[in-house]
Order: C-alpha cells, then sequence, then structure tokens
C-alpha cells in the first residue's frame, strides 16, 4: 500500500495535503513534533473504539460479542481461551494467538541521510514488521558533510541500531526489511532502566569532556548515543505492539522514553560542538552543566523511588541553573552559547517528566 510515494491511509475522516512524515519532520519545536507524532500513533495505530450490547443468557450470565475484525485478526475460534483483566471500570481482552504481520511499501526517492533514517526508525517504532523499500537513486545528500553516499548503506545503518530488523532481500533500488525476533515485553524494565544508566554515563563523559577538553572522552558518545537509541526504539515498539501490562500507564511511559531520546541527542550534538570547538568550555558555564548532571541523576533516583524532596530539590537546581544562564558574560563564544542553550533545555524537559513520573505513582 502506498501514498504519494509513502503509506497509505483509508479512512476518509483524514485527508492530507502533504504526507504526514513529511509534515513531521519539517516540525522544528519539539513539543509539537512530539503531540504530533502521537496523533500519527493514533491515526496509524488503528485505536478503534467499538460499543457492544449486553446479553443476558441464561439466569445470570452477561455476554458480550468479539468484532469480527478483530477475532480473525488474531485467528480467535471457538474454544480459544482469552485473558481478561479487570481494571477499575474497564476490562482488557487479550490474545496471545499468532498474528498477522504489520506489513508497508514506502518510497524514500528525493529524502536525504537523516530522512530516510527518520522514516524506517518511525516505521520500527511504529510496530512495523515487513517494510518494502523503493527508491529511484542510488545516492542521497549527508547535509552534515555536504557528499552523496549509499542509499542502500544508510538503509544498513539504521537496521544496525533497530534490534531484530534484518534485510531479508536486497535487488536494484529497493530492498524488504524484516522483523525477525518476536518482540517481548518481559525486558522492558531492564532495558528502561539501562537506557537511565547510559544517560547519566554519557552525560558525566560530556562534563569532563567540556571540563578539560578531552577529545577521547567526547568522542566515545556519538557510541553511547546510537547504543542508547537502540534501546529506545526497542522500548517503544515494544509499547505501541503490546502496551505496558497496566494499560493506562503506556503513553506516559512512552512520553518518558521519547524525552529521553530527545536528551540523548542534545548530548551528542554537545559533544560534536565540543569537538569542533577544540578548547575547554568557559569555566563559567560549568556549573550549569553539574546542575543538569544532578538533575538527571535525580529524576532517575525518583524514577525508582518517587520522594516529594527528590522533586523540590530538582526545581531548586532548576532556579540556580536559570540564574547562572543568565548571569552569563556577553564574551561567551557563539558555539559555547549553542552548547549552554542546548544543555539547559534538558534541564526544562526534567521538569516536564516529573508530571509523567507522578502519573505512574498513582
Amino acid at each position: 500500500m502506498s501514498y504519494n510515494g509513502f503509506i497509505e491511509h483509508h479512512d476518509p475522516i483524514f485527508a492530507f495535503k502533504e504526507h504526514p512524515i513529511e509534515i513531521c519532520l519539517k516540525l522544528k519545536n519539539i513539543y509539537t513534533k512530539y503531540i504530533y507524532t502521537h496523533i500519527l500513533l493514533c491515526i496509524f495505530g488503528r485505536v478503534i473504539y467499538i460499543k457492544r450490547k449486553v446479553v443476558l443468557h441464561g439466569p445470570s450470565t452477561l455476554i458480550i460479542s468479539l468484532p469480527s475484525k478483530w477475532a480473525k485478526k488474531y485467528n480467535i475460534e471457538k474454544g480459544a481461551e482469552l485473558e481478561v483483566l479487570e481494571e477499575d471500570k474497564n476490562l482488557i481482552i487479550t490474545s496471545d494467538s499468532v498474528w498477522k504481520p504489520l506489513e508497508v511499501d514506502i518510497d524514500i526517492s528525493n529524502l536525504d541521510r537523516s530522512s530516510i533514517m527518520y522514516v524506517i526508525r518511525s516505521l520500527y517504532r511504529l510496530g512495523y514488521d515487513v517494510v518494502r523499500v523503493q527508491f529511484q537513486n542510488s545516492t542521497a545528500l549527508y547535509q552534515r558533510t555536504g557528499k552523496e553516499i549509499s542509499v542502500i548503506s544508510i538503509i544498513h545503518t539504521e537496521i544496525n541500531r533497530l534490534i531484530g530488523y534484518e534485510i531479508i532481500q536486497e535487488k536494484g533500488n529497493s530492498c524488504i526489511i524484516k522483523d525477525i525476533q518476536e518482540t517481548s515485553t518481559k525486558d522492558f524494565d531492564q532495558i528502561l532502566r539501562r537506557i537511565f544508566l547510559m544517560i547519566i554515563d554519557t552525560f558525566g563523559a560530556l562534563l569532563e569532556g567540556a571540563k578539560v577538553n578531552s577529545m577521547q572522552l567526547l568522542e566515545t558518545i556519538e557510541g553511547k548515543h546510537d547504543t542508547i537509541t537502540k534501546f529506545v526504539s526497542y522500548c517503544m515498539r515494544m509499547l505501541n505492539k503490546k502496551g505496558y501490562p497496566t494499560p493506562r500507564k503506556t503513553a506516559y511511559y512512552y512520553h518518558i522514553i521519547a524525552y529521553l531520546d530527545r536528551v540523548t541527542d542534545i548530548l551528542k550534538y554537545a559533544a560534536r560542538d565540543l569537538i569542533s570547538y577544540n578548547k575547554k568550555l568557559n569555566p563559567q558555564a560549568i556549573p550549569l552543566l553539574e546542575l543538569v548532571n544532578a538533575n538527571i541523576r535525580l529524576y532517575y533516583d525518583l524514577f525508582y523511588k518517587y520522594e516529594n524532596k527528590k522533586i523540590v530539590d530538582m526545581d531548586n537546581n532548576r532556579y540556580k541553573a536559570e540564574k547562572i544562564v543568565k548571569a552569563l558574560p556577553s564574551s561567551l563564544k557563539p558555539t559555547e552559547m549553542v552548547i549552554v542553550v542546548s544543555i539547559y533545555h534538558i534541564m526544562e524537559m526534567l521538569l516536564d517528566l516529573i508530571e509523567a513520573r507522578t502519573a505512574l505513582q498513582f
């Protein structure tokens, strides 16, 4: 199925003048992009609400029918066993039956390197199992270097960051990507903790590298970023395919992980800027990095042991950081200013994540 070279959406309620993924890629504001992405999840993820009448069977047994499309999709037949989870006023019915894989055809012609990687990554996170890719040109522009590079090598690079995805067929200007590993939620909590610990380690490397201009430390951050992104994508895929065991918490976990993904990107770009700058960061900016580092650790502690005092401490650090930013000298170099502003943004994102963590508490 194709839609202007991308994904076709058959619902007549939605009509796009421009393809939704193209719109999403153009959005600059992180909050706008986050909201828009979740709208796409609702559209393409096909969250459907159905009303059913209750039928009385015998003297006291109440029965509702299962949606026929759902029953066919998951091979539900007479005598099949289903799991029923009671959550407040909700009953959640699940099946472990084998279901048909999600498949999609995409055309990535005329996209640059980053856009190609974003599209493949988004389909992975959405839960697609088979992706058939076509492209007209054999090369695509790598904006960072200004050079043309092989499209198939770009796809291979991104596939290596997506757990379970493999290229099973490669022919001319096309290839087929398939998930060869069944997605399981049993490792979700362990992987999420690993993401937190790796972000703490990555920020520590950035802080020390900025203090002493250590190229050795700063150059490790790119690889750390790629590993974190791999785990982030896998967790998002698990949430989209299976959901969290407590369904009403799924959106909050997705929100938190999406922000951790953004934090990791900020650290990667800050490291690149410091490597290019090739000087120690202005000593007056170091206390800001130390406060952000402290808040990342505080949020990790808050996530796994919720305490009101930790929220207050994070808020206090935020105001201290704001004072430091306002007091920075005007002589700060442009590269240093870019790094300071991006790192300070992490502080604001962490405060926003407190709300999501609080929701998980209740």
